[in-house]
């Protein structure tokens, strides 16, 4: 993904936003649905890439999809690139029951 990109999150209703030194940074104690991460990769057609101790990092042409998990495995919140049409994609896709307690943020 070399094209100029936008940025986007999922994270949980009443998380506190704030834009720090080193980018967004969320504060809750909500976590996001564990069966998140499967409904995106399979909805938006995702390919893993890569996993860190606390993140997995999927792709396909037009997104770059980062979950970012807490030190128990659960989601904190997902970070998404998207070129081209895939916010569009994105927003047409956030909706119903496993989405019911988490918010889009874009910047």
């Amino acid at each position: 993904m070399k094209e100029k990109y936008k940025a986007a999150f999922i994270i949980p209703v009443g998380t506190t936003k704030t834009l720090g030194e080193d980018g967004w940074e969320f504060e809750t104690s909500q976590r996001l649905s564990t069966e998140l991460s499967a409904f995106l990769v399979d909805t938006l057609g995702l390919r893993f890439l890569e996993s860190y101790s606390d993140s997995d990092t999927y792709i396909n042409d037009n997104v770059k999809m980062a979950i970012a998990y807490d030190h128990d495995k659960l989601i904190e919140f997902v970070y998404f690139q998207l070129v081209g049409d895939a916010l569009i994609t994105l927003k047409t896709v956030f909706s119903g029951d496993i989405f019911e307690n988490s918010e889009l943020f874009i910047p």
